[in-house]
């Protein structure tokens, strides 16, 4: 009688196994040492061999010969389990005895010593399928057996079984297949079946079967029966509904060479065919991803006949890698949206004209409308980053379309540059006055640090005087303080006029102003007033204790929201809000030990509750606020900004102060 080869060729120890070398191993190293478990559980997608695996491990734990790694297949036992009759290997089909009295009656016969074997062995199959009755009435017994009672447990779906089954088995997931593994298994099958057999009919069947090794012994039944005695290539894609793989590169090279009538034509001819349209989509994702790899690996083996590997090797080096990339994201886009189409050969001829349509743009390449390009567009003025170099201190963004403009008469010179968009001026920090635009200007002057873009137009300006340097007070070495840099951003409000100034040096953009001895600076206004740590803690002690300390930044967060009161190096408290519990539970360490690392004698203690003086948070708030105010007065005062004011009505925006 004719058996099938999935069952013929079923391996019967771990020598034959195949693909599944970290389980064999695992397995072998625990039998041969005696460390076994009382449950194991094998996970993995179907036909990969977990019931396979549970069968032999029954045969290595019962076998005449002792427990061993290799079982001698000629025992009365080994026998019995390769023929399915052995009365000590219990094979439980989990999804048609799913209730709990199933499981209780097989938990009664747990107790009972194997009639024939060392060990009593229960294979329970799609293990996930068990009720949670089921699950629970298992659990005591799963942790404790009896010595003599193995659990073997398969599933396809890990996800669906409780954690506490999982936490008291080992557990081993089977991967799938490669294509290579489950090609080379079938070609020594079709061998000693003697078989004639095409290899490309081979390595199709085993892609088909997508990691299984069950399916593919399945499609080599079928391929036998369709090709009459012998495996052939246009047999196994008449079978399985497959188009010939040439067709798929024809496709590829007409869309990248934009031949539209060949693009038609292999339309038609996938319509006359009736081809399963999403089978042909996956080919065409997997072709290009398989195009890609072989541009980064050169040296990749591949499986197919020599006139489609040529193919491949050629349509790889013509196809740019920007290109697959844009080419397999419209692809997976298409499949994914397959389904929303009205019928899928629509969705599949949309998705091949998008990819006719679209294809990546070169650097210097822009879209361009209908109107025909006469002018240079120029887009606001970008503010510019806080290390423009001082000779570039203005910026404007432009993108020039690659399309060459209508040739117009050259206009006669004119003393002042003229305004090309009325919406957009600039300003010249030497001259001290608004500008049009200089299309003179060269872009090679720009830095790709300042804006990014292809095309950029600027105004180169020298540094000048510009920048006056205002006499600071001499800064002492304890405290750690940088000079303020302001970026005033002056908006018009009526004519929309777009106005940017930059500083590019460490002084301050103030021009030189009359003031008293007692007007400071914004950065003096922000540093902290030098304090003697001895007596007791005050506010202003306790903020400049912490700002000026080693402490993480985490820390000085939570020492800011409270107030320290009691001796310098003696009995501290933290009076801090309730709400800051939990953050002075992780932090609290950090901050005692800082404390006792510079006062030894310090006794540190907390006291929640609400702080109803001030707070070094609010102390600094103040200072950042005056601050700004200061600012924004001597901004008011330099020359150039109260030009810029007057002249077009406008406003201070955005005032900043940074370190």
């Amino acid at each position: 009688m004719y058996q099938v080869l999935a069952r013929k060729y079923r391996p019967r120890n771990f020598n034959e196994l195949v693909g599944q070398n970290h389980v064999s191993r695992a397995l072998t190293s625990a039998l041969e040492r005696g460390r076994l478990h009382h449950a194991y559980l094998f996970t993995g997608t179907r036909g990969v061999g977990k019931t396979t695996i549970a069968r032999i491990l029954a045969k290595c734990l019962n076998c005449e010969t002792g427990v061993t790694s290799t079982p001698c297949e000629v025992c009365a036992t080994c026998k019995a389990v390769n023929e399915g009759r052995f009365i000590d290997l219990i094979e439980i089909d989990a999804a048609s005895r799913t209730k709990v009295e199933d499981t209780r009656e097989l938990l009664d016969n747990v107790p009972y010593a194997p009639t024939q074997g060392r060990f009593k062995v229960y294979l329970i199959d799609e293990v996930h399928m068990l009720s949670t009755h089921s699950f629970n009435a298992l659990l005591k017994t799963l942790e404790e057996p009896p010595e003599h009672v193995k659990f073997l447990f398969a599933t396809t779906d890990p996800q669906k079984l409780p954690i506490t089954v999982i936490s008291r088995c080992l557990q081993f997931t089977l991967r799938p297949l490669a294509v290579d593994e489950i090609t080379e298994h079938l070609s020594a099958i079709l061998s000693k079946e003697h078989i004639e057999a095409d290899q490309d009919a081979i390595w199709q069947i085993a892609e088909s079967a997508q990691g299984s090794l069950r399916d593919a012994l399945s499609l080599t039944d079928q391929a036998i029966a369709y090709g009459q005695g012998a495996v052939h290539h246009q047999d196994v894609k008449d079978m399985l509904g497959l188009i010939d793989r040439t067709i798929i590169y024809d496709l590829i090279l007409a869309i990248h060479q934009n031949q539209q009538a060949r693009v038609s034509q292999l339309l038609l001819q996938f319509r006359q065919q009736a081809l399963d349209v999403s089978l042909v989509l996956d080919q065409l994702v997997s072709t290009l991803h398989e195009l890609a790899m072989l541009q980064y690996l050169p040296d990749l083996a591949l499986k197919y006949s020599e006139e489609i590997n040529q193919k491949i090797l050629q349509l790889s080096k013509l196809i740019s890698a920007q290109d697959l990339q844009l080419y397999y994201q419209i692809a997976c886009k298409g499949r994914t949206e397959l389904q929303l189409a009205v019928t899928q050969e629509q969705g599949f001829e949309m998705t091949v004209l998008r990819l006719l349509a679209f294809r990546p743009m070169t650097v210097h390449e822009m879209t361009v409308s209908a109107t025909p390009v006469t002018q240079i567009e120029v887009h606001e003025v970008q503010q510019a980053s806080q290390n423009l170099s001082a000779d570039i201190p203005l910026a404007v963004h432009q993108q020039v379309a690659h399309v060459e403009p209508e040739p117009e008469p050259e206009p006669e010179p004119e003393p002042e540059p003229e305004v090309q968009n009325p919406n957009i001026m600039v300003f010249d920090a030497e001259e001290g006055q608004l500008l049009g635009l200089d299309v003179s200007a060269e872009p090679e002057k720009i830095q790709s640090s300042i804006l990014e873009s292809d095309d950029v137009l600027i105004f180169p300006v020298e540094q000048h005087e510009v920048q006056t340097q205002i006499e600071q007070p001499e800064i002492e070495q304890s405290t750690v303080l940088e000079q303020e840099q302001f970026t005033p951003v002056v908006s018009e409000v009526t004519q929309n006029v777009d106005v940017e100034y930059v500083e590019t040096s460490a002084t301050t953009l103030i021009s030189s102003v009359e003031t008293e001895q007692s007007d400071l600076m914004p950065q003096d206004i922000l540093k902290l007033r030098e304090q003697v740590l001895e007596g007791e803690w005050n506010l202003e002690k306790w903020e400049y204790w912490f700002r000026t300390s080693q402490l993480s930044p985490a820390v000085q967060e939570l020492a800011q929201h409270g107030v320290m009161q009691g001796q310098i190096d003696g009995a501290s408290i933290f009076h801090i809000p309730q709400e800051y519990e939990g953050m002075l539970s992780q932090l609290q360490h950090g901050l005692e030990e800082a404390l006792k690392t510079q006062w030894s004698n310090t006794q540190f203690t907390v006291q929640y509750g609400a702080v109803t003086s001030n707070t070094p948070l609010l102390m600094q708030h103040a200072r950042k606020e005056k601050a700004f105010h200061r600012a924004f007065e001597l901004l008011k005062q330099e020359p150039t900004i109260k030009t810029l004011v007057e002249t077009f009505d406008a406003e201070l925006q955005n005032i900043q102060l940074k370190p």
